[in-house]
């Protein structure tokens, strides 16, 4: 569903060191060893989720209509 929600492919991973932290981490450690780029290789990729083409516009018109009542109704606080 996130695949089709983005409408973009999501790449899963073989193994789990991989995220927001695990490359803050090695572009600390590059930082501060003067590693090279070497160290921030991609993850080997296991599989990769694809959108559901014939739930796409669905889900971009539901967020459409989620957007439109966002704007309206942001101010009423």
């Amino acid at each position: 569903a996130i695949a089709t929600a983005l409408d973009m492919p999501i790449d899963l991973p073989v193994a789990g060191d991989f995220g927001g932290a695990f490359g803050a981490a090695r572009l600390g450690m590059m930082a501060a060893t003067g590693a090279g780029a070497a160290l921030a290789t991609a993850p080997q990729i296991d599989r990769v989720i694809e959108p559901d083409r014939r739930l796409t516009s669905a889900f971009a018109e539901a967020h459409a209509r989620y957007r439109a009542c966002y704007t309206a109704l942001k101010g009423l606080h």
